[in-house]
């Protein structure tokens, strides 16, 4: 059996951070990631937007919110993009990222780090707490494996630890409440200037398309958006899934949104096609490995942030990172509910909501710390999870250094 100083299992966002924070410390990490590429949704999913990078104040000059490796994910990208600046949209500011670039990225950072060893297609499916740390089950093309480290950070995104270690260590939103997952494909060979006039004349096309029964329902929440590069755009299809009955843990529901989402896409695609000059030329959709999923479950930490911590700007003594995007409720498909913060300023977020004191050396980040359903909406962006991936990796790397 091999032993590590840390494992780190999901390589999303805060996992790569993860590792990456733990590695540069001088752990020996052992980083887990079930598809082939790292990224997360940020390359799986392909979502398009670094959202949480900045400070909320759109009425200044836009600056970093978190130092660290979210900047320098952040930095790199606007240089491999050819980007100077981020996008003000609205009240926020975001930074347009490319899936590809995201993936070429996370490689070199990983290969620079001696300390890290990564390993991809691998499945996480145990954990135990023992003597000293903690022991991790994979597989691996039908290899059976098992690892022990003096930490693990969980950075799955479904708190998968918490579920196999029992109820009271995590929580989940009821299915008519969670957010509701993506659908977002890449369009190529894409002309024209799409600037506001653009979207709102496309919108009344798509509109006319459904009343004439040429495009299905779910087409009516597709938002488009340019690439870092010319000629390309990624359409963003939000999928009711069921609605109520949306359970994003059971196999066959989300092989069902997938299937939604690929017929919206395609149909959307030959529509447009052949009604409008832009999309003439391009081939078909580049398909993501999977749809975005927004919520799963989430672990009960030490600390519980809320939303209405969020929105009065609540800052904590033992800050892990700070959260600067507002609330972005997505509880159905017709477009997200903000909620912004109470003030143009950014909210803490403790270290607390990062651990368990009855888990000693289990730590969580990204999309399963420990939050409720409103401060979640926050919370979840890539940015954010880099950021709170970070926090979790230098924790789970001094705790390994005590033990």
């Amino acid at each position: 059996m091999q032993s590590w100083d840390v494992i780190i299992a999901g390589g999303g966002s805060a996992g790569l951070s993860a590792a990456l924070s733990a590695a540069r410390l001088g752990a020996r990490t052992l980083l887990l990631e079930r598809e082939t590429k790292l990224g997360g949704m940020g390359v799986n999913a392909l979502v398009h937007t670094f959202c949480g990078l900045f400070h909320p104040d759109v009425s200044r000059p836009w600056e970093w919110l978190n130092p660290g490796i979210p900047r320098e994910i952040g930095q790199t990208m606007m240089e491999r993009t050819g980007q100077i600046q981020p996008d003000l949209m609205g009240r926020v500011y975001v930074l347009r990222q490319h899936p590809g670039v995201f993936a070429l990225v996370a490689d070199e950072a990983c290969a620079a780090e001696k300390s890290l060893t990564r390993l991809s297609g691998t499945e996480w499916i145990g954990l135990r707490q023992v003597e000293g740390g903690w022991e991790v089950d994979f597989v691996s093309r039908g290899v059976l494996k098992t690892c022990r480290a003096r930490a693990m950070v969980d950075c799955s995104g479904d708190a998968t630890g918490a579920r196999w270690l029992g109820k009271e260590f995590w929580i989940q939103a009821e299915p008519g409440r969670l957010y509701r997952p993506a659908y977002v494909c890449q369009l190529n060979g894409i002309t024209g200037s799409h600037e506001d006039g653009w979207r709102l004349q496309t919108g009344a096309m798509i509109v006319k398309g459904i009343k004439a029964g040429d495009l299905p329902e779910a087409a009516m929440a597709a938002q488009f958006r340019d690439s870092p590069f010319a000629g390309e755009m990624f359409l963003t299809i939000d999928l009711e899934a069921g609605g109520a009955g949306w359970d994003p843990f059971d196999p066959q529901k989300r092989a069902e949104a997938e299937a939604e989402g690929r017929r919206a896409a395609l149909g959307l695609w030959r529509y447009l096609r052949k009604h409008h000059a832009d999309f003439a030329g391009s081939p078909p959709p580049v398909f993501p490995t999977q749809a975005g999923i927004r919520e799963t479950a989430r672990y009960r930490g030490d600390v519980f942030v809320t939303g209405d911590q969020l929105a009065a700007c609540t800052r904590f003594e033992d800050e892990a990172a700070l959260a600067g995007w507002p609330m972005e409720k997505r509880e159905n498909a017709r477009g997200p509910k903000f909620r912004f913060f109470d003030e143009p300023r950014p909210a803490g977020i403790p270290a607390g909501c990062l651990r368990n004191a009855r888990l000693p050396g289990l730590y969580f980040a990204g999309r399963c710390l420990s939050a409720d359903h409103e401060a979640l909406a926050s919370l979840r962006v890539m940015g954010t999870c880099m950021a709170t991936g970070e926090a979790a990796g230098r924790m789970a790397s001094g705790h390994a250094a005590r033990t």
